[in-house]
């Protein structure tokens, strides 16, 4: 499979899990949907979260005593870890993964490359499913990598209106 084929079947596969995924949300509102990678390009994933899902982990948390911190709330709402639905619909991606474990090579810069067609897929699905998005935040996030909070912020200004961009922008002010 070549990397337009590469392309496609990612954009495929976002559009797939995403469906399969909104049909379990019996009445959830969903606000936030995010492709995620790893620092090594070698996987992909669908992570979606809904308002219901946040406010009762920031009652959990509230109760902990852990909202003291401004920057906790943010986390509780804006990281994937922590989102109803991580890597859902993983089957659909899964193909997908087996074939960047296998032609990931940063030399040719194959990370921005990977960066961009999650980003192009996410694009994609805003296209596809623009009735079911109205008002979601869209992004990209990479786990454990230096460049995540960068990442984030140049996929939330590409892919979101400024008005669901600046909130996700601004989410680590105090």
């Amino acid at each position: 499979m070549n990397r337009d084929d590469a392309r496609r079947a990612l954009r495929e596969a976002t559009v797939a899990a995403f469906d399969e995924t909104i049909e379990t949300l019996t009445g959830e509102r969903v606000y936030a949907v995010a492709l995620t990678t790893d620092d090594g390009a070698m996987s992909a994933g669908l992570c979606i979260t809904t308002v219901e899902h946040y406010e009762s982990k920031r009652s959990e948390a509230d109760a902990a005593g852990d909202l003291a911190s401004p920057g906790y709330d943010a986390y509780l709402r804006w990281d994937t870890a922590e989102w109803r639905d991580e890597l859902a619909g993983w089957e659909h991606f899964s193909p997908i993964s087996r074939l960047l474990g296998d032609s990931s090579d940063d030399t040719d810069g194959w990370f921005e490359e990977h960066i961009d067609a999650l980003i192009a897929a996410l694009a994609h699905l805003r296209a596809e499913r623009a009735g079911a998005l109205a008002g979601v935040t869209l992004f990209v996030s990479v786990t454990d990598s230096d460049e995540t909070e960068a990442i984030e912020n140049r996929s939330a200004r590409e892919l979101n209106p400024a008005e669901l961009s600046g909130r996700f922008l601004s989410r680590y002010e105090t």
